[in-house]
Order: C-alpha cells, then structure tokens, then sequence
C-alpha cells in the first residue's frame, strides 16, 4: 500500500477527469525572469519528507525543485543559484530527526521547503526553533500547526475534515457523524477536532480508529453503520478510500448515511477506482486548494513550470501546494537585495516579515504572521466537490472552516487584514 492516510491528494495525468489546460507553448514566470543562468554561490535548501514506509509525498519536494530549476535558469536569487537537498524520513521519528540534523547542520540549508510527512514535525519542531531555521511544507500531525518555526501550505485534515463534516451538517442535515481515521501519531488531533467541532454545533460525534497497517474494511464498515450515524467522514488516502467504499456498496451504506471525504479523495484517478454509478452525487470531498484544471494565472503557471522542468512527477495537489512553498521562498528571498546578505537568518526574517502571498491555488493569502506568531493556519478557507457522472463536480467555493481552534489564528488575520478571495476559475 502505497500510502495510508493524508490530507491532499494522489493523482495521475492532470487532463483525465478534470480537463485540465493543455501543455503551456509560453515560457513559465520564474523569479527574475532573466532568461540567464545563475552562477554565483548557492543557496541551500532542503525538505524532510516520507519516499518509504507508510507514506509517500515526493510529489511537493518534485515540484518545489521544478520551480528552482526554472529559477536558476532566469538568474536565480540575484545571481545565486538555488540547491535543493531532499531526505526520505522512511517514516520513523529517529530517521526524521537524523535527517534534519544533517540538513540543517551538515549541509547548512537556510529553509525547509516541501517537507510533507506524517511525522517530521513531530521530530523536528523543536530543532528547527533552536537553529533558527523555517519550514513551509505540507503537514499532519498538530505540531505541524503549533510550532513557531513551521507554517504550512496545506490546511490539514483537522481543518479537511471539519470543512467536511460542516458541510454534511449546514447541506446535507446530519446531526451525528462517525469519525473514521487509521490509527497513528497525531491522529487524535483530527478526531479530536471533530468531536470539538460537534460539542459546539450540537453534531454527536464517534470516533473510530482502524489498523494502519492490515484493516478488516468490511469489519470496519460494519462498525460504522452499527452506530447508527448520519453521516461519516472517512479519512484515508485515495487508494485506501477506495477500498472501504468498495465494502461499504457491498452493504448498500450509500443509502443508510452520507459519506463525506477529506481532500485526499480527490484525485483524477479516484472516481476510475470505484464504483462511479453507485457513488454517483452520494460522496462530497472537501478540497484544501483550488481544482486541478483551473484556470487561475498562478495555476496555469504551476502548470507550465511542471510542463517545462517537471518530468513525469504527478500533478495534484501535493505538487501545487510544493509549487506555492517554493515560490514564496523565493519571492521572500528576492527582498533581500544584496546576495551577499542571503543567509539563513536574513531569510528566516524575510519569511516571517514578507507581504502575504496572494494565489487563485489558495482561498486566502497565505502569511507568515509576523516573527511573534506562535502557531500558523494560513489556509483554513476549502471548498467542497461531489462525485457526479464520472467526474468531480464542484458544489461550494470558498468557505471558512468551522473550527473553534482557529480563534487565534482568525483574531491574527482580522489584524493583518486577510480576507477570503476565491480567484480559481
């Protein structure tokens, strides 16, 4: 199994399903856009992500390295060149840890960019503030959203699965609901985040947590319609969520409670891997960033920069959300006008301090915050899609998570001024 549980997605060639644009014939926006080759001293960056073990997101460090090649081939960060240094974590704590310590400490990087795990931050938060070293990724476990050195670009799948079950609750009329989520370090916050959310709009919430590594999916199945549940929110990655939703049409669950999803399920391959007539407009997916085909700028440049310096790496949202982490390093790092000054200090203050980036991938900017900002949720704004003849359907834009976590997140944004701007097309 190539992947047990996540917030994003997997994915296949971007024009199946979805329509994306065709290959871009114009040249890609990349930095300075020089069109010359940087060739000074480079400038270190690196990521901690999951390539084995439980997990696999190469997706975002592939297409954060994309855009620093283009970078590097319109004159870099004035000049410099950037390296990028990815580790597999193997999806062991020691393994993460260990591989921080040699990026951070052997190889000098000045940012963490693309890292996507289940469990570096939970190794590496603290080591990141003592070395004063920042890190914009895509996380899971709380940590990722706690930590003052780390803000991510995903909204995660506490945020994934309220903007689900809020969905089910405000549309579709549940008043109770099942949390469904593989067992593992940090899980808890996303249940957890449920049951808060259900404590405060009157939704009974269970909690249901499955074998990570051989679930009975049929069994599981049964669990969830013996508590008599409205609704459920199934966590799991697109090739798992296919398996229980192949046991649940065996019990004709469709028609016994509404079946909501994380941003995981929306792939362009997951509507091929189940039953598409049975599920037909009775599985709604919450989606953390915009849909694939979009035609918003930022995204048809995503596109055209995978198009150029991508290869054969997937495009889906892991790669769109490593794509946005890149270019607000890089955007950050053209402020510091003398590239003598780019260090990993003058960069880790350039991150906390810039102009949040603005992007039709993302609901909202996305910011920093401030040096003095002690947790990061920047993107907690998702949409909502239904499966409807084959394909994804979009039902709701733009729309705030109810999570009564995100007060002091919110009180931060009211004082920056953000403000939800759906730009995707």
């Amino acid at each position: 199994m190539k992947r047990i549980f996540l917030l994003l997605t997997g994915g296949l060639a971007l024009g199946l399903l979805l329509g994306a644009a065709p290959a871009f014939a114009a040249k890609p926006d990349c930095g300075e856009n020089t069109g010359q080759k940087a060739t000074g001293k480079p400038i270190p960056i690196g990521a901690v992500t999951s390539m084995s073990g439980i997990g696999s997101f190469k997706e975002a460090d592939e297409a954060a390295k994309a855009y620093f090649d283009c970078v590097n081939d319109n004159g870099g960060i004035h000049g410099r060149p950037i390296t990028y240094h990815d580790e597999d974590d193997q999806s062991q704590l020691d393994v993460a840890a260990q591989a921080a310590k040699k990026l951070v400490g052997d190889e000098g990087v000045y940012v963490m960019i693309g890292s996507t795990s289940f469990i570096e931050c939970i190794a590496n938060a603290d080591y990141y503030i003592k070395q004063n070293v920042l890190e914009i990724g895509l996380g899971i476990p709380p940590q990722c959203y706690q930590s003052k050195n780390i803000a991510e670009i995903n909204a995660g799948p506490r945020q994934s699965g309220i903007g689900g079950a809020d969905y089910a609750r405000r549309v579709l009329g549940a008043k109770s609901l099942v949390c469904s989520i593989p067992k593992f370090p940090g899980s808890d916050y996303s249940c957890g985040g449920l049951e808060e959310w259900g404590k405060k709009y009157g939704v009974k919430v269970t909690s249901i947590y499955s074998d990570p590594v051989s679930p009975d999916y049929g069994s599981l199945v049964l669990q969830f319609l013996a508590t008599g549940a409205d609704a459920i929110m199934i966590y799991g990655t697109d090739d798992t969520g296919a398996r229980i939703l192949d046991a649940a049409e065996q019990q004709d669950a469709a028609a016994k409670m509404k079946w909501t999803a994380p941003t995981s399920y929306y792939t362009v391959r997951f509507p091929h891997a189940i039953d598409a007539k049975y599920w037909n407009d009775r599985l709604w997916v919450n989606t953390e960033l915009a849909p694939l085909d979009s035609k918003g700028k930022d995204n048809q440049n995503w596109v055209a920069v995978m198009d150029a310096y991508g290869g054969k790496s997937l495009r889906d949202s892991f790669s769109q959300a490593g794509y946005i982490g890149a270019r607000i390093a890089v955007k950050a790092m053209l402020t510091i006008k003398n590239p003598n000054d780019i260090n990993r200090n003058t960069v880790t203050a350039a991150i906390q301090n810039m102009t949040p980036y603005q992007t039709d991938i993302l609901c909202q900017p996305w910011y920093w915050g401030g040096p003095g900002a002690t947790e990061h949720n920047a993107n907690h704004v998702t949409r909502t899609v239904t499966l409807h003849d084959g394909k994804w359907k979009n039902l709701e834009g733009c729309t705030n998570d109810a999570d009564p976590g995100l007060a002091n997140i919110e009180a931060l944004e009211k004082k920056l001024g953000i403000k939800i701007s759906d730009m995707a097309k």
